[in-house]
């Protein structure tokens, strides 16, 4: 059936571009989400782009502005002719009126999140944008973030399907598995966030009736108490901070571990890393090709030392001594890791028949990204850590990690393997997560201590 569909496509030329903008404009428009399937039209769009059928700038304008038009639809729809459209379903109806108050509020304070998140998902398309006209949000927040989340749907949909062709199909499947994975996030967190609601407003009943449990079990725990307070303070030398850092080393941890077992047993990640280096072999170009200089250049050796030697400057001119003169350290200590890692686990073979090997652990982790996520990540502290700017520390961070991603895609691009570049960056992430937050421990313990 869907062969069949995209084969009429690519046979229609260049008018397949008017049934695929009406398809995805009739999915954002009211309800018409269930029925018109928007991730697959706009994935065809991309891989008739690549066919040569037309131009994937054309296809992307197509994409992008069907995409807009239908939240824009949608919107307008339950803006104007929502409550005519709720009478004609009394439970609907009467839900809304019973929770009126709850919704509106929510939109006023997320909208503009909501409506970026449902892009991503059938149903949140489909209701998203009418929701929000319903609420009466702002056309003036409605609009902007339609037309951002529009071109960023559009652009990544209409380019993975233009770099994978045929094998389109695929990603359809998996963004329908991440839709439904974002659904159950979104439906877990308003579980939460009604929680947290319902034992705000029964603090005292709650703490009462636990009072009562505890003294009649003889339980103290007041201790306990004391500690998870001291755990989440802002203040204490192994407060927020210090809860925050062990987070993001063990998340990191988990990433490479997980990353080598997939390796280890030649999990499917071995098959993506064998698709992703084949679908860039297939799409290499001489303008791609001279563009890598500039990946080449922010990781190489001695411009990360440069980078930590700056950052250590600058720390020790606002007088960080302990990250000045740590800096240099936390660059050599991440070579040394990876190295140290791909050396142990070079030894080690997959556990699997030789029939069944994909490829092992050559190049993991990437000692590259490693070191360029431990350099760019300790200029970002530098700045955030040194200023009250919230938005020099946001900018710092963003920078950061776009130039590590930026990386990691030219390491891509040079033919290193996805699992390779995973590891690195969960390596120089936990590598750095253990260092900023030794560095902030021992910073605040000689204030505690003072």
């Amino acid at each position: 059936m869907i062969a069949t569909l995209e084969a009429l496509l690519a046979h229609a030329g260049i008018w397949a571009l008017v049934a695929i903008f009406l398809v995805i404009m009739l999915e954002s428009s009211a309800f018409l989400g269930l029925l018109f399937p928007g991730e697959m039209a706009a994935l065809i769009a991309g891989a008739l782009s690549a066919t040569g059928t037309f131009s994937p700038s054309l296809a992307f304008v197509s994409v992008a502005g069907a995409a807009i038009a239908g939240d824009l639809g949608g919107y307008a729809l339950g803006r104007y002719r929502g409550q005519a459209v709720l009478t004609r379903w009394s439970f609907a109806h009467r839900q809304y009126e019973r929770h009126r108050l709850r919704i509106e509020s929510y939109f006023e304070r997320w909208g503009s999140a909501t409506v970026l998140a449902a892009r991503f998902v059938a149903v949140g398309r489909a209701f998203a944008p009418f929701a929000a006209g319903l609420s009466e949000m702002p056309a003036h927040r409605f609009m902007p973030i339609a037309v951002v989340s529009g071109l960023l749907w559009g652009g990544v949909l209409v380019g993975l399907g233009f770099l994978l062709g045929s094998k389109w199909r695929i990603v359809e499947t998996w963004m329908r598995s991440l839709g439904a994975g974002i659904l159950i996030v979104f439906a877990f967190t308003v579980a939460m966030v009604a929680l947290w609601r319902w034992t705000i407003a029964r603090q005292d009943q709650l703490a009462a009736a636990w009072q009562r449990r505890a003294q009649r079990y003889g339980i103290d725990l007041g201790p306990l108490v004391e500690f998870v307070r001291a755990r989440l303070s802002p203040t204490g030398y192994l407060g927020l901070h210090f809860t925050a850092g062990l987070l993001a080393i063990g998340a990191m941890a988990w990433l490479l571990g997980g990353v080598t077992q997939d390796i280890f047993a030649q999990d499917p990640l071995v098959h993506v890393d064998r698709m992703v280096a084949s679908v860039i072999a297939n799409h290499r170009t001489a303008d791609l090709d001279a563009f890598m200089f500039v990946p080449d250049f922010l990781g190489n050796s001695w411009w990360l030392m440069f980078v930590v030697a700056g950052a250590a400057l600058a720390s020790a001119l606002i007088g960080d001594l302990t990250l000045a003169l740590t800096a240099g350290a936390i660059l050599a200590g991440a070579y040394a890791l990876a190295y140290g890692l791909q050396m142990l686990l070079s030894g080690l073979s997959p556990h699997v028949p030789p029939a069944n090997l994909v490829h092992g652990f050559q190049g993991f982790p990437s000692i590259t990204l490693t070191a360029v996520t431990a350099a760019y990540g300790i200029a970002a502290y530098a700045v955030a850590a040194h200023t009250r700017s919230w938005r020099m520390q946001t900018l710092a961070v963003v920078i950061a990690l776009y130039v590590v991603v930026l990386v990691g895609l030219g390491g891509l691009y040079a033919g290193r393997l996805l699992s390779a570049t995973i590891g690195g960056l969960a390596l120089g992430g936990c590598w750095l997560a253990i260092c900023i937050t030794g560095n902030v421990t021992y910073g605040r313990l000689r204030r505690y201590r003072n």
